[in-house]
């Protein structure tokens, strides 16, 4: 019954009630400096039409194949516009554990394991089926998703050689004025399941002393196999943007492409200090719209 009235309250008000009580201060959008409030801007007045394309967790695979190599794609084991339980676990059977996910959202992404019994796997497939009728563009005030056909989307679980996921690397990419300097904060997030911390990095994996949103308890991150690579792909697909996130992952140095984002956190994540708020805001150096 909240969401129901929060959603009938003006789109201005109610973005900037949930801003002041996410990010913790009051925003300024029409003139923005910080990192959030530029996010915002961007929500407000986007104008690149690749925010579609590359906000598609379909269409963003053949968009980056094309940039960086088919190598790096994830394998689609099925795109669909539903899915049943019984589809289900005819993929289990063939592919084992997989990650099923909406294409036209942010989440919540879900897992299956052959292991999972009925109950789970109807469970699953509901949830992912009841995302597909919701406008996440509109409910999130990020109108590039509501241009994306909703879809199902299945893919095999990445799985390191000792069984364990992947680290996800996300990185933060700023381009700067003279078309040339590229800036780059890494995100890392441990223990996504279990109590989620997050730290920050450079591009040369010196520690950045701020939390964002969850709390901050590693101070150092090993250099990865290929993580040359990463940063120069990462690079490469943020450079039709002022600003996009890229997700990586390394799967025992083969690099997959994850996702590219271009509202973190929706704009709303709260930094440690405002400080760092207005810091990030001016790396981005270019229009937030594009």
């Amino acid at each position: 019954m909240m969401k129901t009235l929060y959603r009938f309250i003006p789109v201005g008000l109610r973005e900037r009630a949930a801003f002041v009580l996410r990010a913790g201060y009051y925003p300024q959008f029409k003139n923005p400096v910080t990192y959030n409030q530029k996010v915002n801007y961007r929500k407000l007045n986007w104008k690149n039409s690749l925010f579609v394309t590359c906000s598609d967790k379909v269409a963003v695979k053949e968009y980056v194949a094309e940039i960086i190599g088919k190598e790096y794609i994830i394998e689609s084991v099925f795109v669909g516009d539903t899915i049943t339980p019984e589809q289900a676990k005819q993929l289990l059977e063939v592919y084992g554990p997989l990650v099923i996910k909406a294409n036209h959202n942010s989440g919540p992404v879900q897992f299956l394991d052959p292991a999972d019994n009925d109950e789970r796997i109807h469970h699953i497939c509901r949830n992912i089926n009841q995302q597909l009728l919701e406008n996440y563009g509109k409910i999130k005030q990020e109108p590039w998703y509501s241009h994306i056909k909703p879809k199902v989307l299945v893919e095999r679980k990445l799985r390191m050689a000792d069984g364990s996921d992947p680290y996800d690397y996300k990185f933060h990419v700023f381009n700067g004025r003279d078309g040339k300097k590229q800036t780059v904060i890494l995100q890392m997030d441990y223990d996504r399941h279990g109590m989620l911390h997050r730290s920050f990095f450079n591009e040369s994996l010196e520690w950045l002393p701020f939390s964002w949103k969850q709390p901050c308890l590693k101070t150092s991150a090993v250099c990865p196999a290929g993580y040359d690579r990463m940063l120069e792909i990462a690079k490469l697909l943020a450079l039709p943007f002022s600003h996009a996130r890229v997700d990586l992952y390394n799967v025992d140095g083969a690099i997959y492409f994850g996702e590219i984002t271009f509202a973190h956190a929706s704009g709303r994540g709260r930094f440690s200090s405002i400080i760092y708020d207005k810091w990030m805001g001016k790396l981005w150096e270019l229009d937030p719209a594009v």
